[in-house]
């Protein structure tokens, strides 16, 4: 226990060392290093002098690592002494803003957001007012989010060169600040210089990981495939913004995040490969070099390198037939990280890392001892043991993790899950099956010539990832899901620890590690039979569920700000009508409405190339195979297309340009009509792009559904005098419900019953116009932003609709 007391010592040197240096008395230049390492040998002499005092001795060299702590602190302060050597120095703000050049090289994978590309930069030169000087610093860029950037590349970033912003709820500096970035640079120009620069580990490390992203993208639909994503490989940028909310409501995100489980897999693996293949003595370093790997791969947060540096712990007492004591592995761990960086004691992600582990260490023992003793009240021994040993998982480990981790959640976030404990019970059992057999999908996909095996696999990672998404999803929407508990002093977090601390007598020291497994019994085969199968019913009562109906099924997506419209005909065949602006939010949506299985799209339309209509559906060519697209002819003539053409180059799919006239069955007697625009492009209107919007008619039966992407009231008129059938009972209200769209003599023509408007949440264009809701009626409307999700079924005889909400 030496090891924890002195890493204590260490941790509130580190945090007394800030606080002092927020009142002044801490500087990057005072105290001297002659004044502390004065104070550091009396402490040292003092030590050594009472050699026989144990107690005493203990207590200085704690004093000691304190100072130490002190001193690191010093010379990696959260806001250090900028020099015009450092490109922070630099930094304009919103007074005097600063327009700057900078060239240096990526240092990261870059991470793509839905509306830009997060690139890490290495500045080595900096531009200012035509004055170069050579600099260091780590800047972070805002790119275009369809610009094709890699780690190792040589840039030249042109933008307003600003220091990171404080939000009112979010420290947003604090936090780059603690991984080295202390300069921003938003909605920048960026010029790949050169290619092929960096570490080649680092870049083939990288290669992998994207890889391993597009092949689970390949897999597995949507939210699954994002969700596995985090789970496996640590990138959590994909997960639509809701459903990390539901996770966060739940206090179940944890299953998202890198931990000691992940860990264990890696180590086994390569432990068990290797005794196999190079016998015992290779087992170990092998073991060691996966974990290293595999930190690197998922990026090396804090959270996941204490997980890592637990893990390697483990596997060397392994070696070395020695007892792995966990609380002495959590102070080493802690003690390294905050020695290589100091700040890391103050990021949230370490933080409930090491407060969830140790409440696993403290309490999951006394825990079970409870949980058995009350049950043996009820039933006998065995079944107690088999019935805590069904639960211990779900409820025990949970509990154990929420006593230490749920004040700094209610003080960070402002908010306590209510139904935690019942949504961890119902998803924790799953979580293994999605790492092991997730990982093994994705290895085998990697290896040509086993897609098909590889698909097959998977559908066990997602049942349970469908699965745990539903049950999230469900819980969350409940109205007692959460309570707000507003701001929380910090003297109440720190009372709490207080309390719980003096209330905890530790007296054993060999508290080991629970397994978050249970051990595999002696009836494996039997009972793994059993499992397959009902696996395999599971997976075809979903499968039935999903498959056709023999009805045809039109869903207005809930995609923000946007358009994105899916049409699934009786027999399967779907069809995407524009994509909306979040490549995120449509992946999310279209993957709630398609089997699991179905990773064809039958046509792909873009009525003009918006980015709220086209942004969506860029990365989607890569995730579906699609057969034709129907592309609007504004395309090639407009520079903001660039990227979604260059997308279509790399797929297969069949290409028509929208012109009047243009007919498509998509089977089981539905058509596809193209309205509009005219062979002749409208021009000269008040928005020609908008104006040349491909307007179409889905009919099936006696219904239709007129789709009219952003036509204005140039094209209405067009569309008026072309003496093309416009009556139809379905109508999807152009342009978000603008009020230079749906005049009075279109609706005549149209006479829709149902309208459906897609628009965003309090948007900043005030659609959908209150003279435009007033002429739509009496039809019944439905809006996106209220109604969600709108789904309209129909024979080809009646109509029924469905909403979200």
């Amino acid at each position: 226990m030496t090891l924890v007391y002195l890493t204590i010592g260490w941790l509130a040197g580190i945090a007394l060392a800030h606080r002092l240096w927020q009142a002044g008395l801490i500087t990057c230049d005072r105290p001297s290093p002659v004044i502390w390492g004065a104070a550091g040998a009396a402490i040292l002499g003092l030590a050594l002098a009472l050699q026989r005092e144990r107690r005493a001795r203990l207590s200085f060299f704690i004093l000691l690592f304190g100072l130490l702590g002190g001193l690191r602190y010093q010379s990696h302060p959260l806001w250090p002494c900028f020099t015009s050597a450092d490109l922070a120095y630099y930094n304009g703000d919103e007074d005097a803003r600063v327009w700057a050049v900078i060239e240096g090289l990526v240092v990261d994978d870059p991470e793509v957001r839905d509306r830009y590309t997060r690139l890490r930069v290495r500045a080595e030169r900096v531009t200012i007012e035509g004055r170069s000087r050579a600099v260091d610093g780590l800047v972070l860029v805002h790119a275009d989010r369809f610009g094709h950037y890699a780690y190792g590349d040589r840039v030249r970033v042109s933008g307003i060169l600003g220091t990171p912003p404080h939000y009112d709820d979010f420290d947003y500096r604090a936090y780059l600040a603690r991984r080295g970035v202390y300069s921003l640079i938003r909605r920048a120009r960026v010029q790949v210089l050169e290619r092929g620069g960096g570490s080649p580990f680092w870049r083939a490390l990288y290669t992998v990981r994207r890889h391993a992203q597009e092949r689970i993208a390949r897999l597995l639909p949507s939210p699954e495939a994002p969700l596995l994503t985090g789970i496996l490989l640590g990138v959590e940028s994909g997960i639509p913004r809701a459903l990390y909310e539901a996770f966060n409501a739940t206090s179940t995100s944890h299953i998202i995040v890198i931990s000691g489980f992940n860990i264990t897999i890696i180590a086994g693996i390569f432990m068990a490969g290797a005794s196999r293949a190079f016998g015992r003595r290779w087992a170990t370093p092998l073991a060691l070099t996966g974990i290293t790997l595999y930190v690197l791969l998922v990026g090396a947060d804090a959270a996941v390198t204490r997980a890592g540096i637990m893990g390697a712990l483990g596997v060397i007492a392994l070696h070395l037939g020695r007892q792995s004591t966990a609380i002495v592995s959590l102070a080493f761990s802690a003690l390294v990280m905050t020695a290589l960086n100091p700040l890391t004691l103050w990021d949230i992600g370490f933080q409930l890392s090491a407060m969830a582990t140790l409440g696993l260490i403290l309490f999951v023992p006394p825990l079970q001892r409870l949980l058995d003793k009350a049950l043996a009240n009820i039933v006998d021994f065995e079944r107690v043991r088999h019935f805590a040993g069904l639960i211990n998982e779900g409820l025990i480990v949970t509990l154990a993790a929420q006593i230490t981790t749920t004040p700094l959640v209610v003080y960070y976030f402002g908010r306590l899950s209510l139904i935690s404990l019942l949504t961890n019970f119902l998803i924790l059992p799953v979580q293994p099956y999605i790492m092991t057999w997730g990982g093994l999908a994705v290895l085998l996909d990697l290896v040509p010539g086993l897609h098909l095996l590889a698909q097959i696999v998977a559908y066990l990672p997602w049942l349970c990832l469908a699965y745990t998404v539903r049950v999230v999803e469900a819980m969350a929407r409940l109205p007692f899901a959460w309570m707000d508990i507003g701001h929380v002093p910090v003297s109440v977090l720190l009372t709490y620890y207080l309390a719980l601390g003096g209330g905890l007598i530790m007296q054993d020291k060999g508290i080991d590690w629970r397994t978050w497994i249970r051990r595999v019994t002696r009836h494996l085969p039997s009972k793994a039979l059993a499992g397959g199968l009902f696996i395999a019913v599971i997976l075809v009562w979903v499968g039935a569920v999903q498959s056709p109906d023999g009805l045809l099924h039109v869903f207005f997506l809930d995609v923000g700000q946007g358009d994105a419209i899916l049409i699934q005909t009786p027999g399967g065949h779907q069809v995407l009508v524009d994509g909306g602006p979040s490549p995120t939010q449509l992946a999310w949506r279209v993957g709630e409405h398609m089997p699991f299985w179905d990773r064809d799209l039958s046509v792909v339309v873009l009525t003009h190339p918006d980015g709220d209509h086209m942004n969506g559906l860029i990365p989607l060519l890569d995730r579906y195979r699609v057969d034709w697209v129907i592309d609007s002819p504004v395309s090639e003539r407009a520079p903001e297309a660039q990227p979604w053409l260059t997308a279509l180059s790399r797929v297969r799919a069949r290409r028509e340009i929208a012109r009047r006239g243009l007919r498509l069955h998509l089977g089981d007697g539905v058509w596809l009509d193209v309205l509009h625009p005219p062979m002749e492009l409208l021009a000269n209107t008040d928005a020609d792009d908008n104006n040349n919007s491909t307007v179409i008619r889905v009919g099936y039966g006696r219904i239709c559904f007129l789709l009219t992407g952003d036509a204005e009231r140039a094209a209405e008129q067009s569309l008026l005098t072309s003496g093309q059938p416009l009556r139809c009972p379905v109508l999807k209200v152009s342009h978000h419900g603008s009020a230079g769209a749906t005049s009075a003599e279109f609706l005549a023509a149209v006479r829709p019953q149902i309208a459906v408007i897609q628009v965003g949440a309090d948007n900043r264009f005030g659609h959908p116009a209150p003279e435009v809701l007033e002429r739509l009626k009496p039809a019944r409307i439905y809006r996106t932003d209220e109604d969600g999700t709108v789904e309209v079924i129909t024979d080809g005889e009646h109509l029924w609709v469905r909403t979200e909400r």
